[in-house]
């Protein structure tokens, strides 16, 4: 794995920057739309994903190099993200479901092709989202 090490000063780091500097240094070295696939926010002790057991330290980093990891960028030493190349991964298709939201603010999941009105859910085209995640 290719290691990047880069160290600002004079500007206040938080994860969101850090992230958004390492996605453009792994766009820029390896062309295309790299992937990010671990990463490890060392100030808050946070990092992805989230694997219960091993070495709090690496097994984030594990991860990431058996997932296809080819670079690492690590931001003034507090903040690590590792980047595969997305190429390997197929590409999502185009989805028959949209989420909509009706007055109340009640989401659906709709099918597009039997969706007469967006702004008005219908029992033959939609579900509730509550239904679909508790099974109800």
């Amino acid at each position: 794995m290719q290691d990047i090490n880069v160290n600002f000063s004079g500007v206040a780091m938080n994860y969101k920057t850090a992230a958004a500097i390492a996605g453009v240094i792994a766009r820029e070295l390896n062309g295309g739309e790299p992937i990010m696939v671990a990463w490890h926010d060392k100030p808050r002790a946070r990092m992805s994903p989230v694997i219960e057991g091993g070495d709090l330290n690496t097994r984030w980093r594990d991860y990431g190099e058996h997932h296809g990891g080819k670079l690492e960028v690590d931001i003034n030493g507090e903040y690590d993200f590792i980047f595969a190349d997305s190429s390997q991964y197929e590409s999502a298709q185009p989805s028959p479901y949209v989420n909509v939201r009706d007055a109340t603010g009640q989401e659906y999941l709709c099918q597009i092709n039997a969706l007469k009105d967006p702004r008005n859910p219908q029992e033959q085209a939609c579900v509730k989202l509550e239904e679909v995640s508790t099974g109800g």
